[in-house]
């Protein structure tokens, strides 16, 4: 089974607030007589019964839905979203004044400024920063997936590439090792142009 969306975890989540201590019994007895379409969520309740089933709701563990209602608990810091946003296009300036005599520094002030701005997003969006920190940390890729599925769009179509590539030496503090030998994986001069692109994207859509 794959992870669930989260349109799919607010419609469990509301389906168990409803119902109580017994919601799996509930939400069986609903599927099998067809009346969960009278439920609110009630087509994303049908979705999952058609593409998982029984089995696997009754597996479906507590602590992956209660996980899921602290992230959407999150309550939305109007002074935090623009401290990062502010922090990420420092970071991001700082950047294109060292494109060219120290490459790495400004790849790696690059990859800070996407974790921030795109960090700012989904706190924008109701993501809890504690549970950013926790579940994304510095995964830029996870990062931008999961503000995709929030409603960012607009972005620069080269950016999913370079997440791809920035993300795992980022995570690992490791962005010098791609510039080791004179080699570079990309051009850093463009990457800035792209990020603060990115960046203006997202300050549109956080107003």
């Amino acid at each position: 089974m794959r992870d669930l969306h989260d349109e799919e975890l607010r419609a469990l989540l509301a389906f168990r607030q409803r119902h109580g201590r017994c919601w799996k019994a509930a939400l069986l007895l609903r599927w099998s007589a067809g009346t969960d379409t009278d439920e609110p969520g009630s087509a994303y309740l049908r979705h999952l019964r058609n593409i998982a089933g029984p089995r696997w709701l009754i597996g479906l563990s507590a602590s992956m839905l209660d996980d899921a209602a602290r992230r959407f608990a999150g309550t939305v810091d109007l002074a935090l979203v623009g401290i990062f946003m502010e922090n990420a296009v420092g970071f991001a300036r700082g950047a294109a004044g060292g494109v060219e005599i120290a490459p790495a520094s400004a790849a790696h002030s690059l990859a800070i400024a996407i974790e921030l701005g795109l960090k700012a997003f989904l706190m924008k969006a109701g993501y809890a920063d504690d549970w950013n920190r926790v579940h994304i940390r510095h995964d830029l890729e996870k990062a931008l997936a999961l503000a995709m599925e929030a409603g960012l769009s607009g972005l620069p179509p080269e950016l999913p590439e370079l997440a791809a590539i920035l993300s795992p030496a980022y995570r690992r503090h490791q962005i010098d090792a791609l510039f080791r030998a004179g080699a570079s994986p990309f051009d850093v001069a463009d990457v800035s142009h792209c990020i603060d692109r990115l960046l203006a994207v997202i300050r549109a859509q956080i107003v």
